[in-house]
């Protein structure tokens, strides 16, 4: 079985998405309570704050998540086990998060692999309902299978991204904190370079790192295997079929941003209107339905990226290993 051109792929990602939309809630459902969940050892650790630095809570939690967790770390360098502690808290949090999100994904994943080996070549149909019936799969029993098969190797996964991106971090840390004491006054003009290429070569590494964790979960899900099995067959995919991926990755990645842009343009045109009397009444409501379904957006051209692989992947492995008979 030949791999789909570009197109070929990304339509009939477009089209199990398209038929199997209820994966699409699941998805965002999951992704934001996991989000929601990270506030949890943030807000710990702003009480830590209090109670060990004396600052007033209010304060703490006033730049929001983002800024509440920069106020905890640089209040608590003077404290390591406390520092520690927050830490420990984030990355538990932050695993199990992961973990849990591998296995409702699984399941949705799942879903996807049983429409694309039972729908045929919808994609060569034109788009509407004898397309969207020839890919519908969708069925509670599969997410809950799904989830009950890889629930150990999502731990396993959750376990392998944790310790990339806690490397990651501490390269960037030794990087930007080891120039900042060693440079010496003579570089001194070079430093916020170094930030730059710090902060763009940990970005690049840790998008690399999400994309190998998806794929990796793609092999994981079609082939039903080990981790370790999984490793190695996406290793030949990627090298044998890099146009593939790379192309999926660019297209899917393009309209993410350009869908993400315009959803941010839309909400920030609507921010100044909330500070008129009675406008925020409608303005604030306005604002959370436009994230809500920005969210939907990117996690359905996400779903889309991941059928696309998918599909490209199931027909890489057929045909180096061809079912017998």
């Amino acid at each position: 079985m030949e791999l789909l051109l570009l197109r070929g792929a990304l339509k009939r990602g477009v089209l199990m998405v398209s038929a199997n939309w209820p994966i699409v809630l699941i998805d965002f459902a999951v992704e934001s309570f996991c989000r929601a969940a990270m506030a949890l050892p943030v807000l710990g650790g702003a009480l830590m704050v209090t109670s060990v630095v004396g600052l007033d809570v209010g304060r703490v939690v006033s730049g929001g998540i983002a800024g509440t967790a920069d106020v905890v770390v640089g209040s608590l360098a003077s404290a390591p086990a406390a520092l520690g502690a927050f830490f420990g808290a984030l990355a538990l949090v932050a695993v199990g998060g992961e973990a849990v999100l591998f296995i409702v994904k699984a399941g949705t994943l799942s879903v996807i692999v049983r429409a694309d080996r039972t729908a045929g070549e919808p994609q060569r149909l034109p788009l509407g309902i004898d397309a969207l019936r020839l890919c519908r799969a969708f069925e509670l029993r599969t997410l809950i299978d799904a989830g009950q098969r890889f629930a150990r190797r999502g731990l396993i996964v959750a376990l392998w991204l944790g310790a990339v991106y806690a490397a990651i971090g501490g390269v960037y840390l030794a990087v930007v904190a080891g120039g900042l004491f060693s440079l010496g006054s003579r570089w001194v003009p070079a430093w916020s370079a170094l930030v730059l290429l710090a902060t763009s070569g940990a970005v690049m590494v840790a998008v690399l790192a999400n994309l190998a964790y998806t794929l990796l979960r793609v092999v994981i899900v079609t082939d039903d295997c080990d981790v370790g099995t999984a490793v190695g067959r996406l290793v030949r995919f990627v090298v044998e079929d890099a146009r593939q991926v790379i192309g999926i990755f660019a297209a899917i990645g393009g309209i993410q941003v350009v869908a993400g842009a315009l959803t941010l343009m839309t909400a920030a045109g609507l921010a100044p209107m909330a500070y008129l009397p009675l406008a925020s009444l409608v303005v604030i409501p306005l604002q959370i339905a436009i994230w809500i379904v920005r969210g939907l957006l990117l996690e359905s051209l996400s779903l889309c990226a991941v059928a696309a692989y998918q599909t490209q992947y199931r027909r890489f492995s057929d045909a180096r290993h061809p079912a017998p008979g």
